[in-house]
């Protein structure tokens, strides 16, 4: 899961350029970001941010799982 600070971002475009499969894209002076893209390799996106407005955190499926009571 990809996390973004509009706050601290300084728009310099690194994550748009990283994108390979149009993952973030740049629209009308925004940046927008599709986290359902399961191609786009998010935890290098968020590494190139240099101010780190992007915050990349695995998600762990098995905290999600349901206990079956007995």
């Amino acid at each position: 899961m990809i996390h973004y600070d509009e706050k601290i971002c300084v728009k310099c475009l690194a994550c748009v350029s990283e994108a390979e499969f149009g993952g973030v894209t740049y629209k009308r002076g925004q940046i927008f970001f599709d986290k359902t893209n399961l191609s786009e390799d998010w935890a290098n996106i968020a590494s190139i941010c240099p101010v780190a407005a992007l915050k990349y955190v695995k998600e762990d499926f098995s905290a999600h799982k349901s206990k079956i009571s007995p």
